[in-house]
C-alpha cells in the first residue's frame, strides 16, 4: 500500500507542477511530500525529477515512471472499485469542459441527472467555447465540436452536428424564394462571427461542396442572439442544428435548402492518452456516450 501511495504522490507532483502544490492538494506538509519523493528515488535508485533552487524537470526515468505508473494506479483503482461496488456510490471531483450552447442544450440535462444519481460526485463544469489545454489545465473530460488535431488526446464520438440555414416564416413569405445557394445573395444574411463578407459552404446532391460569398446585414458571436434575430424576420441565419432545433420544432423558424446542408461534423469527448481515468470519470463518459446521441439530431 505504501508503494501505491508513493506513486500517487509522484503523480500529484508531476501534474501539479510543484512539490508545494502537490502537498497542498494532498493535505500534507511540503516537507513530507518532498520526503516521499526522495525516498521513492532512493528505493528506485533513479533520479525522477531533476531539481535546482529555481526549477525542476522530469528526467527520462521520471517520465517513464509517470506514464507507466498511471496504468498501475488505474488498474489498482479499478480493482478496489469492483471490490467496493463503487458503481452504487461514486465519489470525487470530475472536471470537464463543454461547448457553451451545445452543452446547455444537449448535455446540461444529462449532467444534472448524473449529479442527482451520484450525489457524492463533484462536477466542475466549464460551459465555454474556449479551446482549453486539456492536459496542463487538468481537465478530466472535454467535449469538442471540430476536427481533432491533437494526436495526444483520445477521442470518442458523442454524435454529429451540421449547419442548417433558417429564416422565419414571415421573412420567407415576404422575400424572393430560395431555391439554390446563389439565391442567398439577394437576401439579408445574419452571420456568426465578425466577417462582413463570409463564404458559406453548401453541400450538393452530387456530394461536392459549393462556396458562395455573401454580404451580411448583421453580425454577432452570440448564437442565441442570431436565432432571435432570425425569428424576428431580420434575415437568414446559418447555425448548428442543435441550436436551431427548438425553433424549428415550434415553427418559429423554417429550414431552407435542406438538400444543400454541409457535411456533418463530429462532436467528440476527449481525454489525455497519458492520464489514467478514475472510475467515476469513466462512468460519466460512458453515460454521456450512451445518452448524448439521443439529444442530438445527427
Amino acid at each position: 500500500m505504501g508503494q501505491i501511495e508513493d506513486l500517487r504522490a509522484f503523480v500529484q507532483i508531476v501534474e501539479q507542477g510543484s512539490i508545494g502544490k502537490a502537498a497542498d492538494q494532498a493535505g500534507i506538509a511540503k516537507s513530507a511530500m518532498s520526503r516521499k519523493l526522495r525516498m521513492l528515488e532512493e528505493r528506485l535508485q533513479a533520479v525522477l525529477i531533476a531539481r535546482t533552487t529555481r526549477q525542476w524537470s522530469l528526467t527520462e526515468a521520471g517520465r517513464e515512471y509517470y506514464e507507466k505508473g498511471l496504468n498501475v494506479i488505474s488498474t489498482f483503482d479499478d480493482f478496489e472499485a469492483s471490490m467496493r461496488h463503487e458503481t452504487s456510490c461514486l465519489r470525487g471531483e470530475i472536471k470537464l469542459s463543454v461547448p457553451l450552447y451545445f452543452g446547455k442544450v444537449n448535455l446540461s440535462p444529462l449532467l444534472l441527472t448524473f449529479a442527482q444519481e451520484h450525489p457524492d460526485v463533484h462536477l466542475n463544469v466549464d460551459f465555454s467555447d474556449r479551446i482549453v489545454d486539456v492536459i496542463n489545465e487538468h481537465y478530466d473530460l472535454v467535449v469538442r465540436i471540430s476536427d481533432l488535431q491533437d494526436s495526444t488526446l483520445i477521442a470518442r464520438q458523442l454524435c454529429q452536428s451540421r449547419h442548417v440555414f433558417c429564416a422565419s416564416p414571415e421573412y420567407i413569405g415576404g422575400h424572393h424564394p430560395v431555391e439554390k445557394p446563389e439565391d442567398f445573395k439577394s437576401h439579408r444574411i445574419i452571420q456568426f462571427g465578425s466577417s462582413k463578407r463570409p463564404k458559406w459552404v453548401f453541400g450538393t446532391p452530387s456530394g461536392k461542396e459549393l462556396s458562395v460569398a455573401l454580404n451580411t446585414s448583421m453580425n454577432s458571436f452570440d448564437g442565441e442572439f442570431l436565432i432571435d434575430a432570425a425569428k424576428q424576420g431580420l434575415g437568414i441565419v446559418r447555425v448548428p442544428d442543435f441550436l436551431a432545433q427548438p425553433s424549428l420544432n415550434n415553427g418559429t423558424l423554417v429550414q431552407l435548402l435542406k438538400e444543400y446542408c454541409p457535411k456533418p461534423r463530429g462532436i467528440y469527448i476527449v481525454y489525455p492518452s497519458a492520464r489514467y481515468l478514475p472510475y467515476r470519470t469513466r462512468v460519466l463518459m460512458e453515460y454521456l456516450l450512451e445518452n448524448a446521441s439521443k439529444n442530438c439530431d445527427a
